[in-house]
This record gives C-alpha cells, structure tokens and sequence, in this order.
C-alpha cells in the first residue's frame, strides 16, 4: 500500500516522535499508523514503552519531536490498567465519564456490566474487576471513535474478563478502533488484528496478528514469544 493510501485509511498517525525525561529516552524515533476500525495490540516486555505510546497518542503527554495526529479529543477514550476513581457513587462516576445520558440509558449499561446494584456505592468502594468494567462502559457509552485500553484485565477474576473481551468484541464490531496493551499471549491471539512489537522504547515489528504469532521476523519478537 502506498504512503498516501495508508494514511487515508489511518484514524492516528505518529511520525518521529520521541520523549525523553531525566535525561533517558523513554519513545525513540515512533513512526506508525492505525488503522481505522481494527484492533491493534501493542505488545512487549515491561517497560518497553506501551503505556507511554498510548498516552502519547491520546495526548496526555507531549513528546520533544515528531507528529501526532488523530480524532479530536472528545472523540477518543483511554481507560487504564487501575482506574482513577473519585469520590462520588459509581452513577455519578459514569456520568461524569460520560455526561447527558438519561436514566434508563445509565441503567441498562450497569445491567449489563451486572454492576446494577452498585449504582449507588461509592466508586472507591467497587472491586477491582467492578472499577474496571465502570470505567470501560462509560468511556464506551460516549461512542468514542477511537478507544485506548492500557492492560484492562490485568489480575481479574474471568467474569470480568471475559464481560471486558465481550465488551471489546461487540464495540470493534460496530465500527470503533481500538488500540490496546496485554501481557496475556492468549487474549492478544484472540482480539487483535494487527500487532505494534516494541522494546526500549522503540517500535521493532509491525505485523498483521496472524503472521506475529505464526512468523515474527525479529528476534526480539522471537524471544518475548517463546517467554510468553
């Protein structure tokens, strides 16, 4: 595919981005573009950079060099590995993530994530499995064109698990692109379409899912597959 039809196809595009702090270079030389409506997996090992790409990308942080260019913010959601609740009830939580809905909307969100009898707990008193699925069903209710997970199941019991994979299937499906991290080989196997290898900051492999897992040419990815 040419240049200019990749990027008429891409939702977010990096070019040369680097961020550096404390004098280390945490993103070097990022170049990459994401597809519109597919699933993109970023794996690696810890440290190897996935969570700071996100943020990068979502615009939470701001890199030193290089381009970044995407849907407008209100367009996109990032829900993170552990959730920053507030102080108030998980409605109120949910709406704040995702204002102006009506009652019977909220409602049937909260049913389906089995959190209704939870509607009125305070948010920092949820488990870890019912914070995470609050989070992700309010950045979900707000149709954001572009979603960003950092680690969503990490350490939760399969219920929540599999509500959050349920989740991430039925939103890709209706349109939605969705970049996301995991440690866990099998999930990335089923979810992803494409695949963003990086270690020490860098991008060392793109791929199509299929062909990581079956043949990655790097020996990097070589290694981290044969850990994981």
């Amino acid at each position: 595919m040419s240049d200019h039809a990749r990027h008429n196809t891409a939702i977010v595009t990096a070019t040369h981005v680097s961020f550096r702090t404390d004098n280390q270079t945490l993103l070097n030389d990022i170049s990459l573009h994401i597809d519109r409506g597919t699933i993109t997996m970023v794996l690696g090992h810890n440290g190897a950079g996935k969570t700071l790409l996100l943020s990068a990308l979502h615009g939470l942080i701001t890199p030193q060099t290089g381009k970044i260019s995407g849907p407008v913010r209100h367009k996109q959601k990032m829900v993170f590995q552990k959730p920053v609740l507030l102080r108030r009830s998980a409605r109120d939580y949910f709406n704040y993530l995702c204002p102006g809905l009506d009652d019977a909307t909220i409602e049937s969100w909260f049913e389906k994530a089995q959190l209704d009898s939870r509607l009125s707990t305070p948010a920092r008193q949820l488990s870890g499995g019912e914070s995470q699925k609050l989070a992700l069903i309010g950045a979900l209710a707000s149709q954001p064109d572009l979603l960003f997970l950092d680690e969503p199941t990490a350490h939760l019991d399969f219920e929540s698990i599999r509500f959050i994979e349920t989740q991430i299937t039925d939103a890709h499906k209706s349109g939605m692109t969705i970049v996301m991290t995991s440690h866990n080989r099998a999930q990335a196997e089923r979810l992803s379409e494409q695949i963003i290898f990086m270690e020490n900051g860098k991008i060392v492999e793109t791929a199509d899912a299929k062909t990581f897992f079956s043949a990655p040419k790097t020996d990097a990815a070589k290694i981290y597959l044969n850990h994981y």
